[in-house]
């Protein structure tokens, strides 16, 4: 029952969000990926990936999206905005553009 609900859980953030390339992490239905300022290369060590994208949600509802969606996806959270999952780091900066209604999320996802 446990993995029924989890999958569901799956398929409902996947039916709302798109995934950041090559991996399992989502990204909010409003936000999009500036890929300018983003970068993404694979080491021996593990994935490292910066992505810069822009919506207009809250911080508020930034977090709760990625406190749900991540902990379904089996990450830890240990603050607002750092999480672990095995030997990998997930960080987000949110922040609000001055004078605009944009919010800029940075997710950046590394080896710990």
């Amino acid at each position: 029952m446990k993995y029924l609900f989890v999958l569901c859980l799956f398929w409902a953030i996947s039916t709302q969000a798109a995934f950041l390339n090559g991996t399992d992490i989502p990204l909010m239905d409003d936000f999009v990926i500036n890929e300018n300022d983003s970068f993404s290369f694979d080491t021996p060590a593990g994935q490292i990936m910066t992505v810069i994208a822009t919506g207009s949600a809250s911080k508020k509802e930034i977090l709760a999206f990625y406190k749900e969606s991540l902990n379904a996806l089996g990450w830890q959270q240990k603050t607002d905005t750092k999480y672990v999952r095995d030997q990998d780091e997930l960080v987000l900066n949110i922040t609000q553009q001055k004078k605009a209604t944009k919010v800029k999320i940075q997710i950046t996802l590394a080896n710990k």
